[in-house]
């Protein structure tokens, strides 16, 4: 018994290997699109988490800085103390000088 193959059914596989062909060639055309999206998508992290850390980072300088401000304001304090002291211990010191140059000068006489 001889089958006779319908025309339809052999232009319906035709289309299918015409489709299955082009959605191949759709997909081998999209395949580098993709892998540079996901390149840029893992450079885009990568900078947004750069920028996060460098924010981070600015803000524990500016902390620090602070910081150090205030240390440096203590330090002048302090030397500005130190350096009255000095300056008074070192007028006491002449004043003395004097007094004994005045009673050796006086004992000399």
């Amino acid at each position: 018994p001889y089958h006779r193959q319908n025309p339809l059914y052999e232009q319906m596989k035709l289309k299918e290997k015409e489709i299955v062909t082009f959605l191949h060639k759709l997909e081998m055309e999209t395949m580098e699109p993709r892998e540079n999206f996901q390149e840029l998508e893992k450079e885009i992290n990568f900078y947004r988490n750069l920028s996060s850390r460098l924010l981070m980072e600015k803000n524990l300088i500016k902390k620090n800085l602070v910081i150090l401000q205030q240390d440096s304001k203590e330090v002048q304090a302090d030397w500005a103390i130190i350096h009255q002291y000095l300056v008074a211990l070192n007028l006491s010191g002449k004043d003395e000088q004097e007094k004994n140059s005045n009673l050796e000068t006086q004992e000399y006489q």
